[in-house]
């Protein structure tokens, strides 16, 4: 499951639980024209309740879901508590422009005070 909230001019994604194709589909149609209306609009991932992608189809999905948004964001600051969390965000790097910096669970307030430097 998926959330999109605002916090000002910041764009908040939660993802709980396991993450289907479907989900993917449904962010993509609701931040498009978020994205697309606020250029350089800093963007926080709230990972604190996800557990994963459910199958390949999805974990695909979110690489490019990524890729295809990442160089219309400027920052990016991702909140999660597992290691591989910490590895998918330095892995998609390279594929955005936007400044990234993960954040321990803890670190909500830290992750939105960098977002609104």
């Amino acid at each position: 499951m998926i959330s999109i909230d605002r916090r000002g001019n910041i764009l908040v994604i939660k993802l709980f639980g396991e993450l289907r194709k479907e989900n993917l589909d449904e962010v993509e149609q609701l931040i498009e024209g978020k994205i697309d209306a606020n250029a350089d609009l800093p963007l926080l991932i709230d990972l604190r309740r996800y557990e994963g992608a459910h199958d390949l189809s999805a974990a695909w999905g979110h690489f490019r879901l990524v890729s295809d948004y990442g160089d219309r964001v400027e920052k990016i600051a991702v909140v999660g508590a597992l290691d591989w969390q910490k590895l998918a965000t330095l892995l998609v790097s390279p594929f955005t422009r936007a400044k990234e910096r993960f954040f321990e669970p803890d670190q909500i307030d830290e992750a939105l005070a960098w977002l609104r430097e």
